[in-house]
């Protein structure tokens, strides 16, 4: 999950104790990845590739956040990104919605959530 401890945990500083040609892929949250220190990574020849199916501008709950994916990511030739579909399974996407319809059946009932997160 995104929070205060997760929050760019891997940035400049954890990047440089990385194994040199470390092949970095993000499928948590987007901004648990601080990405300007990825496309740095990258320039400098410490990170050996970076993929991504999440990305720092997709957290909507962080009042600042880049409003685009890094350009230098984009264009640098070791990265591959996938359009956030990590969940995207038949079987997960069951689970998703079947839990989502609980949830209003337990609302209609007066009954407390399962999955409440405030």
């Amino acid at each position: 999950p995104l929070n205060e401890l997760t929050y760019h945990s891997i940035n400049a500083t954890a990047l440089q104790h990385a194994k040199p040609g470390l092949q970095l892929i993000n499928i948590s949250r987007g901004s648990c990845v601080y990405e300007g220190a990825v496309a740095d990574a990258l320039e400098s020849d410490l990170l050996g590739g970076y993929a991504a199916d999440v990305f720092e501008f997709e957290d909507w709950i962080l009042e600042s956040k880049p409003t685009v994916i890094e350009p230098r990511l984009l264009s640098h030739p070791r990265t591959l990104f996938s359009p956030h579909l990590g969940s995207a399974v038949t079987s997960t996407r069951r689970d998703i919605e079947r839990a989502a319809a609980e949830e209003i059946v337990r609302w209609r009932r007066g009954e407390p959530f399962n999955y409440q997160v405030n």
